[in-house]
């Protein structure tokens, strides 16, 4: 039922829609002309997202997500075929995260469209803006209007098969340090140096791979005016991940007392906020809902792969929001760089592999 030319072109076209993240208009407006080709229950929300319905039997609806936008060098795409790979020209990314996931969902509902006596449940497309910058789309989605209470989000690499069990939880944090302005040449005493203040704390946190779940990271400072001036403010931005709860509370709370002891030192001044952008998941492989896409991907050849996930996608939102959520793999490899590519053939078994799913739902 999966038509591979079609999904090839479907996947060649939106890649070359820029769609960075924060300027989805141009993808979106696309992709509402082609929903509604394909059913009449389609729409726009206030932030940008597309929700589509597709009517079915009597089974509990599914829902299909995937995201619109890209980040990274992602403007004026050109895809290019090698051996049966895509990839970019080498000038920027390809796109294929995530719209790998979109162009599979536009087949899979395509097949289905055109093979109305196959048995399926109602299925509900949902395709989100903003996950790049935070999953903002999918956080000001209203869950309430959507029927399915499961749901499979493609938006992850590894062999098909590849199936994301559990991810972290994000914390974010903003500080602000002011010391005091001084002449640096003249009177540097007289100065508090708010780059040196958050030296100091940076160099006692600890950062990086904290344990098997657990990162930190100090990713932006900003601050100064003039190398002949103690510069009075610095602000950073900085975040910590966890798939366990307790010790990202933990991490977060240690690089903030660093923050508060370094700036007590030197006589400094600090504000903080901390801000959950989302929380974690984790399904036991019993679950039903893991049990579902596993026997999806055996019934297809496919031996299911379980992975424990670093980074977050729109499935910690639908989680979090009541729709039982997995991440399955559509093939994408090396995101958010030049050298970013998916296989063809990988991309046409996800959209067997989903296929399947949704036939199998109970």
């Amino acid at each position: 039922m999966i038509n591979r030319d079609r999904l090839v072109d479907t996947f060649l076209e939106l890649v070359q829609i820029d769609s960075p993240s924060g300027d989805e208009a141009a993808i979106g407006d696309h992709l509402l002309t082609v929903l509604k080709g394909l059913t009449q229950d389609v729409y726009m929300d206030a932030a940008g997202n597309l929700i589509a319905r597709f009517p079915g039997d009597e089974r509990a609806s599914v829902m299909l997500n995937a995201h619109m936008d890209t980040v990274g060098t992602d403007r004026g795409i050109k895809p290019v075929i090698r051996d049966g790979v895509i990839y970019s020209d080498g000038t920027t990314i390809l796109g294929a995260d995530d719209k790998s996931g979109v162009a599979v969902i536009l087949e899979v509902m395509q097949a289905l469209q055109e093979n109305p006596d196959v048995e399926r449940p109602p299925i509900e497309v949902v395709f989100t803006v903003g996950e790049e910058r935070g999953l903002l789309g999918a956080q000001a989605l209203d869950t309430d209007q959507l029927q399915s209470r499961r749901g499979l989000v493609l938006d992850s690499g590894g062999p098909i098969g590849t199936i994301v069990i559990a991810a972290p939880y994000q914390d974010k944090h903003w500080a602000a340090i002011t010391g005091r302005a001084a002449h640096a040449g003249s009177e540097p005493e007289k100065g508090i140096s708010a780059i040196q203040v958050a030296a100091s704390a940076i160099v006692s946190m600890r950062l990086g791979r904290i344990d098997e779940e657990t990162t930190a990271n100090v990713g932006v400072i900003q601050g100064g005016v003039a190398t002949n001036i103690i510069p009075e403010r610095v602000e950073l931005w900085s975040e910590a991940r966890s798939r366990d709860e307790s010790k990202l509370v933990a991490q977060t709370e240690h690089m903030m007392a660093c923050l508060r002891e370094a700036a007590d030192r030197y006589g400094a001044q600090v504000e903080i906020e901390v801000t959950r952008i989302f929380n974690g998941y984790r399904h036991p492989l019993n679950a039903p809902l893991v049990r579902w896409v596993a026997e999806a991907a055996r019934a297809l050849g496919f031996e299911p792969i379980y992975k424990e996930a670093g980074g977050g996608t729109d499935a910690n939102i639908f989680n979090h929001k009541g729709i039982p959520s997995v991440v399955i793999s559509t093939g994408q490899a090396d995101v958010h760089t030049k050298n970013e590519h998916i296989a063809i053939e990988d991309m046409v078994n996800c959209a067997r592999w989903v296929l399947q799913a949704v036939r199998s739902a109970e």
